[in-house]
């Protein structure tokens, strides 16, 4: 059993991300205009998922993701998780720079059955370098500057193709070491989800040759390409999880009409 909680947890913090793809309207289906490039791309939302897995068992769970802008203008992006199996929580403290995120602060805690995990990442742009605590000892290393966080990355990911710009690999700050996350667009299609039939694209997680993990992403392109769906299989096990409530800058998501 804490193998299978331990797996779960490392799933959803990995992959249970809001990805965005290239798209053609905002919210309501107004025109997007350079949007991508403006500060004002980024609007708050609060999205609710369910989640099924199919490891040694069955497992079902409930994710929350929700983006606010803080009375200083700084942003916090959050990531939830509260089952009777486990508790996570995770966050990103961050502010708009020179037309990408900039971390201040990035958190992770995990409370499960026998084990407990606390992680804090302080990012130090000056010095161009990240700090990193756990309950290990504290350890120190440098970053580009366009580094970005594990919760974040999203932001940049989705400035870039709404402006239809080759995706680059984006360095990621994970933990106590530099890494690259990339990403390729597949296609699109009209999907049914518990919200209705929505528009939406697809995206994959670009991994090394011959990996065993494959996981697809649907994202919903009349609504500022929030995530809608995720599908993760490996060795024959797998993780799905839709979106089934949520709300972008303050407008319920609903299905096509």
């Amino acid at each position: 059993m804490q193998h299978v909680i331990t797996k779960l947890t490392l799933v959803l913090s990995l992959m249970f991300c809001l990805l965005f793809t290239a798209g053609h309207t905002a919210a309501g289906g107004a025109p997007v205009t350079n949007a991508a490039d403006d500060v004002s791309f980024i609007k708050p939302y609060r999205a609710v998922y369910d989640a099924n897995f199919d490891f040694f068992l069955p497992i079902e769970g409930t994710a929350i993701r929700e983006l606010q802008q803080q009375e200083n203008g700084d942003w916090l992006l959050s990531h939830t998780i509260d089952s009777s199996l486990l508790i996570l929580k995770e966050s990103s403290l961050f502010q708009w720079q020179d037309g990408q995120p900039k971390t201040q602060r990035y958190e992770y805690q995990q409370k499960s059955i026998g084990k407990e995990k606390h992680d804090r990442l302080k990012f130090d742009w000056a010095q161009l370098s990240v700090h990193h605590q756990t309950k290990e000892p504290a350890g120190e290393y440098d970053i580009p500057s366009n580094t970005l966080d594990k919760l974040n990355y999203q932001l940049k990911l989705r400035q870039d193709l709404a402006a239809n710009r080759s995706l680059p690999s984006y360095a990621v700050a994970d933990r106590h070491r530099l890494k690259n996350y990339d990403f390729k667009v597949v296609g699109e299609e009209v999907l049914q989800t518990p919200l209705g039939k929505l528009n939406a694209q697809r995206l994959q997680r670009v991994r090394a040759a011959g990996a065993k993990r494959q996981t697809t992403i649907w994202l919903a392109t009349d609504w500022d390409y929030l995530l809608l769906k995720i599908k993760q299989v490996e060795k024959g096990k797998s993780l799905e999880v839709v979106m089934i409530e949520g709300q972008l800058n303050g407008k319920p998501i609903q299905g096509l009409q």
